[in-house]
């Protein structure tokens, strides 16, 4: 809390608020260089009787050691403060001055709108990871398959036919889509710092869980197209290239279901929503092997019990590699000490005596 009252005053509210101990004055700050500021910022929390200078080298030396700086203001003096922030915000009832400067104006001046639209930005970015994630996969899988048909001689290089593409991309692909657009967000997504802003979604990280993800669908595809139960052939309908058009599919449905959270897991709730969707895919997946037109206009057949449970065995596998590289990453994750954001902008906190 930054503000122009009394350090002592400030200190006070702030200790009502649960803020944290440590209360400086203006003057005080003044006399600190950036070095010793630096090595006491984690124990001060409440600064009074502070300039407009003051607050701007506040915002300049948090984002000096890779902070995430946002910054609340009304009054003309926290303009400077409210422009050098990352985002600054205003409240719809302070100065033109400060409303020109922020970057979102807060119009019923509550705090807790502000936690909330933080929340929508993380979820929003999260969906958009989440699809260039599963998306990547799918393609990256695709890619290697028929490299590795072509490169091998295998079926004469003919992974899928044409139409089995087209079926999967224009029916199973995009009921990942919306299992991804709907699903309600991570529910710990404020209990998390701040991404860097300085890495870029395509960082080497994400790269080589695409390409990981990809090679297990790709390898899952690839085993019954080369140890199927016939010979694959590219212009007549086998068991074998079926079950490879299956396998992608369904694993199509799992990608999107596991990746559709992350680092959380894909397979917690609510669930149901996604399931009922995910249902629909499953079910074209079906008919396509079944259904007479389908199967001549695809080239697929219908498969057996035991070659379905070996699709499903096979294409289980990519669910079980990224729910299992997400359980080792929140296993090595440092948690950093957290507070309840709506209990911290509660208004009945405003009041005497409250907690």
């Amino acid at each position: 809390m930054i503000t122009g009252d009394h350090a002592v005053t400030a200190g006070a509210i702030g200790e009502q608020l649960h803020l944290g101990p440590g209360a400086i004055s203006g003057r005080e700050l003044q006399a600190l260089s950036d070095e010793d500021l630096i090595a006491r910022l984690p124990q001060l929390h409440v600064f009074g009787r502070v300039s407009p200078q003051d607050k701007l080298r506040l915002a300049r030396v948090m984002q000096r050691q890779g902070l995430v700086v946002a910054m609340t203001g009304d009054a003309v003096n926290d303009a400077a403060a409210l422009k050098q922030a990352d985002i600054g915000v205003a409240i719809s009832s302070g100065s033109e001055v400060s409303k020109q400067a922020a970057r979102m104006i807060l119009t019923d001046d509550n705090f807790g709108t502000l936690v909330h639209a933080v929340e929508i930005g993380r979820r929003v970015y999260e969906k958009v990871v989440a699809y260039v994630r599963y998306q990547m996969a799918q393609l990256l899988s695709l890619v290697l398959l028929f490299v590795a048909a072509t490169a091998f001689n295998v079926n004469s290089g003919v992974a899928l036919t044409p139409p089995m593409i087209l079926y999967l991309l224009f029916f199973v692909t995009v009921a990942g889509v919306v299992m991804i657009a709907v699903d309600l967000g991570d529910p710990d997504a404020m209990h998390r710092p701040p991404r860097d802003s300085k890495v870029p979604m395509t960082n080497r990280s994400a790269v080589t869980y695409w390409v990981l993800y990809a090679a297990v669908m790709f390898a899952a595809a690839f085993i019954p197209l080369v140890a199927g139960p016939d010979e694959p052939s590219p212009d007549r309908p086998s068991a074998s290239m079926t079950m490879t058009f299956v396998v992608m599919g369904l694993g199509t449905v799992f990608n999107a279901l596991t990746n559709r959270r992350d680092p959380a897991s894909g397979l917690t709730p609510p669930i149901l929503d996604v399931l009922a969707i995910a249902a629909i895919p499953v079910i074209l997946i079906i008919t396509a092997t079944e259904v007479g037109f389908l199967q001549s206009s695809l080239l697929t057949q219908h498969l057996t019990g035991r070659e379905w449970l070996a699709c499903i065995a096979l294409a289980l596998a990519l669910p079980l590699v990224i729910e299992s590289a997400k359980w080792i990453r929140r296993r090595h994750a440092t948690i950093p000490a957290t507070i309840d954001t709506q209990h911290a902008v509660a208004p009945v906190r405003a009041i005497p005596g409250s907690r």
